[in-house]
C-alpha cells in the first residue's frame, strides 16, 4: 500500500521544465558571474547561422488541362490560366523553381513569366531566379506543353509539380 501511495505522490511530482532556447544563454551568465566573482575574466563569443529557407504557396492553379484535336495538330498546348505563386525566401542568392512534369504526354515545357522564357525537357528541371536580399515574391506563371507523340485529346489532370529551392552560393 506504501509502494502505491509513494508511486502516487511520485507522479504528482511537477517535472522539472525542458531546457529551452533561454538555458545555454542563463548557464553563460552563471558561468561569467562564477568568474567574475574568482576576479577571472572570460570572453564568450556567440556567432548564430541562420540556413537559408524557401517557401512555395500557390494561390491559383487550374485543376486539370483541357488537350484538344486542334492542339494535337500544332503540337502544344497553351495553358492560357496562369499560377499564382507566392515565394518566400531568407536566401540572399534566389531561389530555384523545380518544375517537374507528372504526365507522358509532356514532351518539354516553356515557362513564362520568370522576367524571360525557360525551356525544360520531358525531364522538366530547375530554373534559378537571383536577387540580392531575402524577400517575398509574387509570380504569375503561364506555360507552353510541347506534347509527346501519342498524345490522345481529352481532359488530363494538372501534369505539372512546382518545387521551391534556395540558392546559396556558399558551401
Amino acid at each position: 500500500m506504501d509502494t502505491l501511495k509513494n508511486r502516487a505522490a511520485e507522479q504528482s511530482l511537477p517535472r522539472p521544465p525542458r531546457p529551452g532556447p533561454i538555458a545555454p544563454a542563463l548557464l553563460c551568465l552563471c558561468v561569467s558571474a562564477a568568474l567574475n566573482a574568482g576576479e577571472a575574466r572570460a570572453t564568450l563569443t556567440v556567432a548564430v547561422t541562420v540556413p537559408p529557407v524557401s517557401r512555395l504557396e500557390v494561390l491559383s492553379q487550374p485543376t486539370s488541362v483541357q488537350i484538344t484535336a486542334q492542339d494535337l495538330q500544332r503540337g502544344y498546348v497553351d495553358l492560357s490560366e496562369p499560377i499564382l505563386l507566392k515565394i518566400y525566401s531568407n536566401a540572399r542568392e534566389g531561389f530555384a523553381l523545380e518544375v517537374l512534369p507528372m504526365s507522358p504526354v509532356i514532351q518539354a515545357i516553356a515557362v513564362h513569366g520568370l522576367g524571360s522564357e525557360a525551356d525544360l525537357g520531358a525531364a522538366g528541371g530547375r530554373i534559378v531566379e537571383r536577387w540580392d536580399h531575402p524577400q517575398a515574391a509574387a509570380l504569375s506563371l503561364t506555360f507552353r506543353l510541347v506534347l509527346a507523340p501519342g498524345a490522345m485529346p481529352g481532359t488530363y489532370p494538372w501534369p505539372l509539380h512546382l518545387a521551391i529551392a534556395p540558392v546559396s552560393d556558399s558551401p
